[in-house]
């Protein structure tokens, strides 16, 4: 009721003005309001012009209604239409990150199946060549392992000696010649065990301190591979998908997904319907993976019969509930500013927002990586060598 009130005192103002502009604006929302025979009259005076006529109608009809009108706090429909116009913000910021996200992920499986086989042949031989390297590391600690039992035997065979010379030294008198002998044998003995203990320390300490670097490198080598394997195999499936569709398919299946994600995005539904939100944002996801056009088609049909969760602004009628509510859209729409900004300085973003020919830079991508590739095979090739040897 409050509306057809509202519009036809805008009208009344703008008789009092002369202003055709507002009256032509405000017509053609009140004919859509008009609900008995007065209002409808009312829409056939201002159409004929009949400004006199509208004008007494006008009048009288809002007479007639503030007897039987409810009083509405105007700070009510000031902070419902202040929510609304948060709402808007927030369902433009989020098919803005919606769109990047969705070009970012495009360029990416892009990426992966145009450089994927060539990224996995360099991926394998870094595989490979950290793998070399483990067994070449693995060598020289077994080296390193018999060295240091040969030290020890050494050790063992010096510390025989030097009890030997240690007995005779005793047995001999401490002015003679020979004691003097003795004495520096035995200080030359002394120095070698010392040597030798050391020796064997060092060895010691490196037997699992070189090997460990080795082996994180080539456990992060395979790892990587076998990520990559992965994420390359799931965009091959969904690239795939897409040419079953057709170029008119593909571009409404992206356009209904994100006209579908602003209608029922959880964070833009009242609280009692996130669930509901929730739900049907899942099923969206689905069907997009799926790259089912009719699926999306028809979950928007139902969002615009209105069947859809409502914004809280449709909702909430209660003026402490709807400033709590604008305080959260508020701090959602600084939380996705921020997730903007910070997206758009990322260096993908960077690039896929900057490229001009897609084509020239992944004639250039691919150039390089075979640059790689060739001196990835030059490393495996000679490490093999030092393999064999």
């Amino acid at each position: 009721m409050s509306t057809p009130i509202k519009r036809l005192e805008i009208i009344k103002n703008a008789i009092e003005l002369e202003d055709d502009d507002i009256i032509e604006s405000q017509l053609a929302r009140l004919k859509s309001e008009a609900f008995d025979d007065e209002l409808l009259a009312i829409v056939v005076a201002l159409e004929q012009k009949n400004y006199t006529r509208a004008m007494a109608a006008i009048t009288a009809w809002l007479q007639s209604q503030r007897a039987v009108t409810p009083w509405r706090d105007p700070q009510l429909a000031a902070s419902k239409l202040e929510l609304k116009a948060l709402e808007e913000r927030l369902r433009d910021l989020i098919d803005r990150r919606n769109a990047r996200v969705q070009q970012l992920d495009e360029f990416n499986d892009l990426y992966l199946t145009r450089l994927g086989p060539l990224m996995s042949q360099i991926l394998a031989l870094r595989k490979t060549l950290a793998e070399l390297n483990l067994r070449r590391q693995q060598a020289e600690a077994r080296r390193r392992e018999a060295d240091y039992r040969r030290c020890q035997q050494y050790v063992a065979q010096a510390v025989e000696v030097l009890t030997t010379l240690t007995r005779h030294w005793r047995d001999l008198p401490a002015d003679s010649v020979q004691a003097a002998t003795a004495r520096k044998h035995l200080q030359q003995q002394s120095n070698l065990i010392a040597n030798l203990l050391a020796e064997a320390q060092e060895l010691e300490t490196g037997l699992t301190r070189e090997e460990e670097p080795a082996r994180q490198a080539r456990d992060e080598a395979n790892d990587e591979y076998e990520k990559y394997r992965e994420q390359q195999h799931e965009a091959e499936i969904r690239l795939r998908k897409g040419k079953d569709l057709s170029e008119e398919d593909q571009n409404e299946l992206k356009r209904l997904w994100r006209q579908a994600s602003k209608l029922c995005h959880p964070d833009l539904v009242a609280d009692d319907l996130k669930e509901e939100a929730n739900a049907m944002m899942v099923q969206l996801n689905q069907a997009k993976q799926r790259g089912d056009v009719k699926a999306i088609r028809s979950l928007v049909a139902r969002l615009h019969q209105g069947l859809e969760p409502m914004m809280a602004s449709d909702r909430l009628n209660d003026l402490t509930r709807i400033r709590k509510k604008m305080a959260q859209v508020r701090e959602q729409i600084d939380t996705l500013v921020s997730e903007l900004a910070e997206l758009e300085k990322e260096e993908s973003w960077l690039l896929v927002s900057s490229l001009s020919n897609m084509e020239a830079y992944f004639a250039q991508q691919e150039k390089a990586l075979h640059e790689v590739r060739a001196s990835l095979e030059h490393q495996v090739s000679e490490a093999q060598l030092d393999d064999v040897a």
